[in-house]
């Protein structure tokens, strides 16, 4: 089974983008970036590449159609491989920041985002229609799944329905990328897809959201950091500069091996935050992951945590994030040790969305909606601005 190179897969990631409408000239054209990917696949696009449905209501009840996946076949050392480039979409963005975020089951039954879902489902007719014809005369190749932003949300369920639907080897690359499901998805398309390569950037915001429940695939945690840059920095969300690859969210290198890999480190370890230690929390990714790592912990601790779940899984007409505040009430009537905890977890919370002037007093459902809300809205507006700076 080959994999493709972290250049090729951002070359790759990058040309998606130019296939989303016809140019000037009439027809599809791909720039300059994609001169160096044809040395490796070919791609016709004399039938257009893959269209999809993208957007709001009114996209869907229009049916605006824009191109959105880009499929080469391979050539050279990638004689009998696809790779599959799918673009991100800033018309994705308000259902990625919702706090009413939808959830509904994916192709292969997990419980993914429903925007990603509803767009992937428009694009999958025609996925279907063309690997149908072609896949089963492939001689033991691969298929290479790659995407930017959205789009790797994108592809990461073009990669395991793929994987699902045909029996031929899988591999997921993405860049910048949110997460698409919650736990039974990630886990599922962790063992499911043969090898996933999720690049970040230290100081991209949006591969933190959607929020927990949510969680990425790989189900480890394990990513390949593209720079270890600090704070949140919606620039650092860009897939290039000036048209060049090898920037920002960009792989120049042309060995896996040579790039750094990290896992979260709070992923699977207990977090219990002291309220007098809050002023060492920052406006960072790092905060953000132990954040949410300390409010699960204290989930577990007082015996709330599967409830949650279960409420995240059928769906609830409260938000997510006002069903948890309304049961850290409970958990802080509960012992003087979960009020301490719950304490801790708000100040920290205070101090990450630039709040550290608010002292935590009573812990009421209103305060602790509030903090929520505060902590939500800082990281949802870079998250916003990353998206529409970079797409």
């Amino acid at each position: 089974m080959s994999t493709i190179t972290p250049r090729i897969a951002s070359l790759a990631a990058e040309t998606a983008y130019d296939i989303q409408e016809k140019s000037s000239l009439g027809g599809f054209r791909l720039g300059k970036n994609a001169k160096e990917l044809e040395r490796f696949f070919d791609f016709n696009l004399s039938q257009g590449p893959i269209k999809g449905v993208s957007g709001g209501f009114f996209s869907h009840l229009f049916n605006k159609t824009t191109g959105f996946a880009l499929i080469g076949e391979g050539k050279g050392p990638y004689k009998n491989d696809y790779v599959v480039a799918v673009r991100g979409t800033a018309s994705l963005q308000d259902g990625l920041t919702d706090a009413h975020f939808g959830l509904t089951g994916s192709e292969t039954g997990a419980i993914v985002h429903a925007g990603f879902n509803k767009t992937f489902n428009t694009m999958k007719p025609a996925l279907k229609e063309y690997f149908s014809s072609r896949l089963t005369n492939m001689a033991g190749g691969t298929i290479h799944c790659v995407g930017h932003s959205l789009g790797g949300a994108l592809a990461g369920l073009t990669a395991d329905w793929l994987k699902s639907s045909y029996s031929l080897p899988v591999n997921l690359y993405t860049f910048g990328a949110p997460r698409v499901g919650l736990k039974g998805f990630s886990s599922k398309t962790t063992a499911r897809v043969d090898n996933i390569f999720r690049c970040t950037h230290g100081a991209d915001p949006v591969p933190k959201v959607p929020l927990w429940p949510f969680t990425h695939a790989p189900y480890n945690g394990m990513e390949y950091r593209l720079n270890s840059g600090q704070g949140f920095s919606p620039s650092a969300h860009k897939m290039g500069a000036n048209g060049n690859p090898g920037y920002v969210n960009s792989a120049n290198s042309q060995d896996w091996h040579a790039l750094q890999k990290k896992s979260n480190s709070f992923l699977n370890n207990a977090v219990r935050l002291k309220y007098e230690a809050r002023h060492q929390a920052s406006y960072s990714g790092y905060w953000a992951d132990k954040i949410s790592a300390a409010l699960i912990t204290l989930l577990k601790d007082a015996g709330y945590y599967s409830a949650i779940m279960a409420q995240a899984t059928i769906g609830t007409a409260l938000t997510f994030y006002d069903l948890v505040a309304r049961t850290l009430v409970k958990v802080v009537q509960a012992s003087a040790k979960f009020a301490d905890q719950t304490a801790g977890l708000l100040g920290h919370m205070l101090v990450f969305a630039g709040q550290s002037a608010v002292k935590v007093a009573e812990l009421t459902y209103e305060f602790i909606k509030w903090v929520f809300d505060k902590t939500l809205g800082v990281l949802y507006r870079s998250v916003k601005s990353a998206i529409n700076g970079a797409i």
